[in-house]
């Protein structure tokens, strides 16, 4: 799915016109990002001189060089350019783009408005057009590493130790082989949001851990005559539903390497399992023997606009969709919600399905841009006067947000402190999503990368069956499950080489 992440503010000028890939960009989601982290665009009043603020209670981890390239003469293509129909986000694009090159004069930045997609990338490749500095989704670097498309960074980490910083689990996606070929932006995790007032009123001080636990309390928690469901999920049969159902599935025990499997050379479906089973089951009493689910198909935004309006008190979603519905919804009760990991399967694990943006260099460009693209990217993420002139344009603009539970990029001291800084920003109630971050930071909460093998298609078919059991109580979760998996054998899987 999608995302923006190190906190959406943090992103406004990191990423700027991409605004979380487009998952915050985009109006629609797609899953590979399936689902986006936020659709509605974030605004950031434009920075337009050199940062003076104090930035003492920043942390700093950077040294950047004295020279880049040796001084040499040096243009980089940068993608992340906002367009011109959103000149607020270009004035602060242009104009940390002019404080780097004003470090560093020898150096040329000319901007891109291009969006991720992995079909236009590889239209991309193909034609030998990739930008030196671009992003895919966090489902993405493997494919980019063993294609060869991605530089090796693995020196820049080292010299500025940033290899020991980062997240070890974020940082090994975008990882091979002792290798860093990635610079991790920002990642999301799949939560249960819930209404805290619904909870107390229905006796209940706190989420639920398990599902049985979900189940019984949502019930509970369904006033049909007030238009009011227990628990809402993304259920309109989408790859987004698929996203949703995945996710679900891991927590009652299906891994990542299930879903496809290398066999002699070939790829084979294995997602027909008991552990997808026993999920598609479960979703399927939700519908008809508990009845808790809202009694239309909701989408993406409508899963959110559920929480968000009070029409259902419990909604799986990722945590970053908060920010989407503090600017969509500004007059919802945002500190009425709360959000908590998923709750654990019949084994007792909690797992979150994660994704997010990385940005990566391309191997095709020459050492002086590599070493460019590579430094640009870190100082927008990494230097303390970026992220205090960040924070402080964040300020005075009223549709930044920041403070969504997202999962924690870095590690140790550095996390902590930057955790600190964006609550003193935070603009979202922060302590509502202390369930979540405690159980992601402390490992109680499993975290699992989304499919790697064609996700899309896989997410396209899990989301087919959904929206059959949920529609049509006949229907059989394990007749479904296995049409579906030799479907997707045939369409996707026997076609890819």
């Amino acid at each position: 799915m999608k995302t923006n992440r190190f906190a959406l503010l943090l992103n406004v000028l990191v990423v700027c016109g991409v605004l979380f890939m487009s998952a915050c960009g985009t109006s629609t989601p797609t899953p590979t990002t399936v689902a986006p982290a936020t659709a509605a665009p974030a605004t950031a009043a434009p920075a337009t001189a050199a940062p003076t603020v104090a930035t003492a209670s920043v942390p700093t981890v950077l040294n950047m060089p004295e020279q880049i390239a040796g001084g040499r003469p040096v243009t980089i293509t940068v993608v992340g350019r906002p367009p011109d129909s959103q000149p607020t986000l270009l004035a602060a694009w242009a104009a940390q783009a002019a404080r780097f090159t004003k470090k560093y004069p020898n150096v040329t930045i000319q901007g891109s408005d291009y969006t991720y997609t992995p079909d236009s990338f590889a239209a991309l490749v193909a034609g030998k057009q990739v930008p030196t500095l671009f992003q895919v989704y966090l489902t993405d670097p493997g494919k980019m590493i063993d294609q060869g498309v991605a530089a090796d960074l693995t020196s820049f980490f080292q010299a500025q130790k940033l290899d020991t910083i980062y997240n070890p689990q974020i940082l090994s996606i975008v990882s091979k082989d002792g290798k860093i070929y990635g610079i991790p932006m920002n990642a999301y995790a799949m939560g249960l949001a819930y209404n805290i007032p619904m909870l107390k009123a229905a006796g209940y001080d706190a989420p639920p851990t398990t599902w049985d636990q979900l189940a019984t309390m949502a019930q509970k928690l369904t006033n049909r005559d007030a238009g009011v469901a227990g628990f809402s999920m993304i259920t309109d049969g989408s790859a987004a539903t698929g996203w949703h159902m995945t996710t679900l599935a891991f927590t009652f025990g299906l891994k990542n390497t299930d879903i496809v499997q290398q066999t002699n050379g070939k790829y084979v479906a294995g997602f027909d399992n008991a552990s997808t089973l026993a999920a598609l089951s479960f979703v399927k009493d939700l519908r008809w023997k508990y009845d808790v689910l809202p009694r239309e198909n909701l989408a993406w935004d409508t899963n959110g606009q559920a929480l968000a309006t009070g029409k259902a008190a419990m909604v799986m979603m990722a945590g970053d969709q908060f920010t989407w519905i503090r600017q969509t919804y500004p007059d919802a009760p945002i500190n009425d919600f709360g959000f908590a990991p998923l709750p654990a399967g019949p084994d007792g694990k909690s797992v979150s399905l994660v994704g997010g943006n990385i940005a990566m260099v391309s191997a095709a460009a020459t050492p002086d841009q590599i070493e460019a693209a590579a430094y640009y990217r870190l100082w927008t993420q990494f230097d303390a006067g970026e992220i205090q002139a960040t924070y402080d344009a964040g300020k005075a603009d009223p549709t930044t947000v920041v403070g969504a539970p997202e999962l924690p990029l870095y590690t140790g001291d550095y996390q902590t402190q930057t955790a600190a800084l964006q609550k003193f920003y935070a603009n979202l109630p922060v302590d509502n999503y202390a369930l979540f971050m405690n159980g992601i930071v402390s490992g109680q909460v499993g975290v699992s990368p989304e499919p790697l093998i064609a996700g899309q298609e896989f997410y396209g078919a899990m989301g087919s069956v959904v929206s059959t059991l949920v529609a049509d109580q006949s229907k059989d979760p394990a007749t479904e499950l296995t049409a579906a998996a030799k479907t997707f054998q045939t369409n996707v899987l026997d076609k890819l080489k």
